[in-house]
């Protein structure tokens, strides 16, 4: 599949080809579905662009835009690129001072904001932004309509020029912007896709916030791209995603290790609450499913478990891909024994962001992929087990941060390549392994890395804990790993005890270290814990925000 220079024209081409193919989709909640057209949005997009362009906003300029996942944010991003300008999308779960910063920083001209977030521009203190124009998401069919002689798109003459600037989501604390063009992103796209089967009957749901590069390249433009339906989900709700693929038949999801997890425990407790026959009868077919996937590399799940996956709220699903942070192995392989392809790939908003995927006939579970069509990596500086900091080189590759020449200069090495920030490693066949964040590095006394994630994944396997996170801590000049647990108070009271005393919830994490402890090398071990009854703080795309805990606070000795 061919994909044209801009991207507008995704849409644009996709409309010639499927006018009436419903494009964008909400479930109303009764079952019944809100659609628009391919038709009907690409119209909406050229008359929206026009009014853009005979306000008198001028090509490159640049347009905020503050909302969730809806029709009209679909139709606005693509109306604020084919008037030629640059989309600066928000994060509206950022704070209004956080958005403030953004919107001066972008030197964004104008801004297209859903009603509830308007208390970003202005407050008790005054208008913000009193020179600022501002149109209502809400109401920009009143805009379309006023269009009726619509100006043709204004398109770049060059494709790379800025399409547009994603902030980083805040888990270093100094979100920056990053400039990504019309070719790193369709470059991205066209490698994508024909890495999967994907056809035009599919239909992808939207659950991660599409401001987000991931779910904007991978839930948006590339189902855009093929003419698939994209339906928008109305909560992050196990119960109403499960209703709204049920109601658009969605076949695809994008998400984040966090998402699948929770249906992972909750299947298995589902199966669990229907007595030992029925967690019998589940455990026997999902072993079968493993012994003949193994034995002949078949799908054997998709048969055999058709049952369990409707009775789940997956009927006709076959492709989940997880991104964002690594996701335990065995989640990856229950979901494959379960029918449901599900791979796992890797990317930053800097890189439009996927490098790397596993092809679904080829999935290495413990691992991201190899690299895309188009894109280099290599291992900075590797030590004598292969690990380094991950350097990537290709068109997905953004252009700057916008208005930081010191922190372009630093992402760079000095022969061209992008650093990650990453460590991983990559096997013989060319399959990339993360193992965690440069700066998250523990190193012990002896001189030995730590890998923070790797430990917070054998924690995390137990269904007592519902997330944990591994820092450093000094000790007589060196780090040693300490954990902060947040318990899964639900199987707690559910499987233990509803009043669980302070110093037997103490002794089950005591237990659950000291297990996990037995499994890791001697320097790997955790020296000390500490039970958090709080989530931990996360971005909108349930990252944790691991730059606000040190170890300084904490005393091991």
């Amino acid at each position: 599949m061919r994909f044209g220079k801009f991207i507008p024209e995704l849409l644009f081409d996709s409309a010639e080809r499927m006018r009436d193919r419903p494009a964008l989709m909400v479930n109303r909640g009764d079952g019944t579905l809100d659609v628009k057209t391919y038709s009907q949005l690409r119209e909406d997009v050229i008359r929206l662009s026009s009014f853009i362009q005979r306000t008198g906003f001028k090509a490159g300029d640049h347009i905020a835009l503050l909302g969730n996942n809806s029709m009209e944010w679909a139709t606005a991003y693509f109306a604020i690129q084919a008037a030629g300008c640059v989309v600066v999308p928000l994060d509206a779960a950022q704070k209004p001072i956080e958005l403030r910063h953004i919107i001066h920083h972008s030197d964004s001209v104008a801004i297209f904001l859903a009603q509830k977030y308007n208390s970003v521009l202005s407050d008790e203190s005054g208008d913000h932004f009193p020179q600022l124009p501002r149109f209502a998401l809400e109401h920009i069919n009143t805009l379309i309509k006023t269009e009726e002689n619509p100006l043709s798109p204004r398109l770049p003459d060059d494709e790379n020029f800025p399409a547009v600037i994603i902030y980083t989501s805040g888990t270093t604390g100094s979100p920056k912007g990053v400039v990504l063009t019309h070719r790193n992103i369709i470059s991205d796209i066209a490698a994508l896709v024909p890495m999967f089967p994907f056809t035009q009957a599919d239909n992808f749901l939207s659950v991660l916030p599409v401001h987000h590069a991931f779910e904007a390249t991978g839930g948006f433009l590339a189902p855009i791209a093929i003419g698939c339906g994209i339906c928008y989900a109305r909560a992050l709700r196990a119960k109403e995603i499960l209703e709204d693929i049920s109601a658009c038949d969605a076949t695809i999801m994008l998400g984040v290790p966090l998402l699948f997890e929770k249906f992972y425990s909750g299947i298995l407790r589902a199966v669990e609450k229907k007595g030992k026959v029925a967690k019998s009868v589940f455990g026997t077919a999902m072993r079968i499913t493993g012994l003949l996937d193994s034995m002949f590399g078949g799908r054997a799940g998709k048969a055999i478990n058709r049952k369990f996956r409707q009775k789940a709220g997956f009927k006709n699903m076959w492709l989940m891909i997880s991104g964002g942070a690594a996701i335990r192995p065995e989640i990856v392989e229950f979901f494959n024994h379960l029918g449901i392809t599900f791979v796992q790939g890797y990317g930053l908003t800097e890189t439009s962001p996927v490098i790397a995927v596993n092809p679904p006939d080829r999935n290495k579970p413990s691992s991201v992929g190899p690299a895309i069509a188009g894109v280099e990596l290599k291992i900075g500086n590797p030590d004598e087990n292969g690990v380094g900091e991950i350097l990537v080189r290709g068109n997905p590759v953004f252009l700057q941060y916008y208005k930081n020449e010191e922190a372009t200069r630093e992402a760079f090495t000095e022969d061209g390549w992008f650093r990650t920030g990453d460590l991983g490693k990559i096997d013989d066949d060319g399959y990339l392994y993360i193992l965690g964040r440069a700066k998250n590095l523990i190193v012990t006394k002896g001189g030995k890395n730590v890998y923070p994630e790797e430990i917070e994944e054998k924690i995390n396997e137990s269904e007592f804990v519902l997330e944990s996170m591994v820092i450093g801590v000094r000790r007589g000049g060196a780090e040693e790993p300490f954990a902060i647990i947040v318990p899964n108070y639900d199987v707690i009271d559910e499987k233990i005890s509803a009043g669980i005393s302070d110093e037997q919830l103490q002794n089950l994490f005591r237990q659950i270290v000291d297990d996990v402890n037995r499994r890791m090398a001697s320097y790997k071990r955790i020296k000390g814990f500490r039970i958090q009854s709080e989530e931990f703080p996360k971005t909108s795309t349930k990252k944790i925000k691991r730059y606000m805990f040190t170890g300084d606070e904490i005393n091991v000795n």
